[in-house]
Formats: structure tokens, sequence, C-alpha cells
């Protein structure tokens, strides 16, 4: 029962912990942003509320449950872990989808203004193969 005990205070630790480091790491990203001295932090103002705490209890309860349990992670660090992923970039996952896919560009040697100039794939990729789509009049069954 002690055991029980002792696993849950650590788990609530390390989604308190997870949640504010995520928060600060948040505070420094939009500092930077900002153009101002992202390690400036003033560490009071960082708060926390019940709602950050709770993906990480969950992802805690859940780390024993198949698939995740071959993975042997502690419970206390996947409390730790999602808290921080969710602190820092719940709210931006969007700015955080753009940078993976231009560094995976990147990495792979396209060229990311030119992919993701107009917001997406540009239509000039298909016409300038020659690609010529057939009329729906085209179709020739009788073979």
């Amino acid at each position: 029962m002690f055991s029980r005990l002792r696993t849950a205070l650590f788990v609530l630790i390390g989604a308190a912990l997870g949640a504010v480091l995520g928060r600060v790491v948040l505070e420094a990203r939009r500092r930077q942003e900002a153009g101002l001295d992202p390690m400036d932090i003033d560490i009071r103002r960082v708060t926390l509320r019940p709602q950050d705490v709770v993906p990480g209890i969950v992802a805690a309860l859940r780390v024993n449950d198949a698939p995740w349990s071959w993975l042997h992670i502690p419970s206390p660090l996947a409390a730790f872990g999602v808290n921080l992923g969710v602190a820092s970039f719940g709210g931006d996952l969007s700015s955080l989808r753009e940078a993976v896919e231009r560094a995976t560009t990147g990495a792979l040697g396209f060229d990311p203004q030119e992919m993701w100039g107009r917001g997406g794939w540009s239509a000039s990729v298909v016409e300038d193969e020659g690609y010529a789509p057939d009329a729906p009049g085209d179709l020739d069954r009788s073979e």
C-alpha cells in the first residue's frame, strides 16, 4: 500500500515539475521570438493550473497498459514528459509542425521555401511534369 502511495506522490511531483518546466520553456520561446533575452524569466510569473497536471496523470495511469507497457517507462517519468511536452508545445502545435516539416524537408535536400511558399504543395509540380488529366469522355472501355 505504501508503495502505491509513494508512486502516486512521485507521479504528482513529476507531473507538476513537467508542467512548470514546460511553462518556463514556453515563456523562454515567446521571449526569444519577441527579441528579448530568453533567460530573463521571472519564475514567479509562471503559474500552474490543475488542468496542466491532468495529461501527465492520465499518461502515468496508462503507462502500464499495452502497448505502452512494452516500453517499461516509469509512471513518474511518463507524467513528467507528457506534461513537459503539453505545456511547452500544446497550444502551439502548428508552429511545432511547421518547424518539424522545415527541418525534415531541409534534411532530405528539398527546398522548404519552394514547397511551402504558398502554404502547401504548389500545383506547378504537377503541371511541370507535363501531366494532363484525361477528360471524362476520353476513357475507352470497349477494349
